[in-house]
This record gives C-alpha cells, sequence and structure tokens, in this order.
C-alpha cells in the first residue's frame, strides 16, 4: 500500500471512532506507523486529508448514480432496486459516510457533498416515480413531493444503521413500505 494511501486509510478509521477535531496528525502517524513529517508530505493539513477521504466517497457516489441513470435510460428501474443498491453502497462506504455526516456541521466541503447526496438521491427517485407513473405501475402522485418522502426516509435509515447498528433492519420494510404507498 502507498504511504499516502496508508495515510488516508488510518485516518479514515481515526475519523470515524474519534471525530474529526480529536484526531490529531501525532495520532495519525503513530497509528500508521509513520512520521507525522511524512503526512505533510502528502497532505498540507488534517482537513486536505479529509477532503482527499470526502472526494474518494463522492466519486464513488457518482459511480452508484451513473449505475442507476443506466438503468433508468432502459427503464429498469425500481424503487427496489435504488433502495437496494444504495443501502449496499452505505454498506460498501460505511466509515467515509460516517465522516460526512460527522463533519457536516464542521466544513464547507461537507456540507456541499450532503447536498450533493440528497439531491441526486432525490433526482433518480423523481425519475423512478415517473418512469413508474408512464409504465402505469405507480399511480399519479405529486412527483417531488413523493420522492423528497422518500429520500428522507432512505436518509434516516442510513442514520440508523451507521449510528445505531444493533437496532432492528427495517430496510426490507421500509422498502416495502414505499412501494405500497405509491402502487396502482
Amino acid at each position: 500500500m502507498k504511504t499516502k494511501d496508508l495515510i488516508l486509510e488510518t485516518a479514515k478509521e481515526m475519523i470515524s471512532q474519534v471525530g474529526f477535531h480529536r484526531a490529531t496528525t501525532s495520532n495519525l502517524a503513530k497509528a500508521a506507523n509513520i512520521s507525522e513529517g511524512t503526512i505533510y508530505r502528502h497532505f498540507e493539513s488534517k482537513e486536505d486529508i479529509l477532503l482527499h477521504i470526502l472526494a474518494e466517497l463522492e466519486e464513488s457516489f457518482s459511480y452508484y448514480i451513473e449505475g442507476v441513470r443506466q438503468k433508468l435510460d432502459k427503464d429498469e428501474c425500481s424503487f427496489d432496486m435504488i433502495m437496494a443498491d444504495y443501502f449496499t453502497f452505505v454498506e460498501d462506504n460505511e466509515v467515509d459516510m460516517k465522516i460526512m455526516l460527522s463533519t457536516y456541521g464542521l466544513l464547507d466541503s461537507s456540507k456541499r457533498l450532503m447536498a450533493v447526496f440528497l439531491k441526486n438521491l432525490e433526482l433518480i427517485l423523481e425519475d423512478c416515480i415517473k418512469v413508474g407513473i408512464r409504465k402505469g405501475i405507480l399511480r399519479d402522485v405529486a412527483v417531488e413531493e413523493n420522492s423528497t418522502i422518500i429520500m428522507t426516509i432512505i436518509f434516516g435509515l442510513t442514520r440508523m444503521h451507521l449510528y445505531w447498528p444493533n437496532q432492528r433492519d427495517v430496510r426490507t420494510e421500509a422498502i416495502d413500505f414505499c412501494r405500497r404507498s405509491l402502487l396502482k
């Protein structure tokens, strides 16, 4: 593993466990078994490390969105698929998601990324509802309002999964609930 990647992976674990403010470059260097100077050869600051982590998460999310868009373009979209794929994305990027959520109030870059997540999720849900209405599968509902409601449910479940993993997992029931509320 390259030193830069080692620093990023160690920082991800540390920030997700102790928070951004309590993670220090000194502790990061110790955990990665490198000198603090090595960190500064690769990154300008602790904030720069966080920006790299968020950029990686944004890139991963764009791949998820691109995959959903391709399915939407072929009319191969369903709420089940969007939500199941999203929850898989969250599980695959659990540490990074925790970092984004925990630094939301601290950095504009976290706020911007959160806005990108929510807006893109809402837009693909809108398109999925439109496809379902056009195919006659879904009731003719207020598209924007319903996609916002579903996006809010998804994001709430994301937070539950990340911060309260021992709580009962109701993601399957949430998918069923959303589907039942829109089906003809």
